[in-house]
């Protein structure tokens, strides 16, 4: 009984390779496909920054303070909207 059961899941896990082997094959066909008709567009791939006029902006280690959290800021507009409300 228990042998039949993992020679169920090993032709099932058998399926599945060849499910993921076939979209792999397929994928790389489709790369090929696109790599040769770029290269008869004439594109040239670009390595590095695309637009090196407008970089990115480096990273910086700042945390938001808990006085300044968009949460925080958030929580306050809606209270101070049902303040107003009440007060009105």
């Amino acid at each position: 009984m228990k042998e039949q059961v993992e020679d169920r899941r090993s032709k099932q896990q058998m399926r599945n390779m060849q499910f993921s082997e076939d979209r792999f094959q397929l994928f790389d066909t489709i790369r090929t496909i696109v790599n040769d008709e770029l290269d008869r567009r004439g594109v040239v791939k670009q390595e590095g920054n695309p637009h090196p006029e407008n970089p990115p902006p480096e990273k910086t280690e700042h945390q938001p303070s808990e006085k300044t959290s968009p949460c925080r800021t958030l929580w306050k507009r809606i209270v101070s909207l049902f303040t107003f409300c009440l007060i009105e």
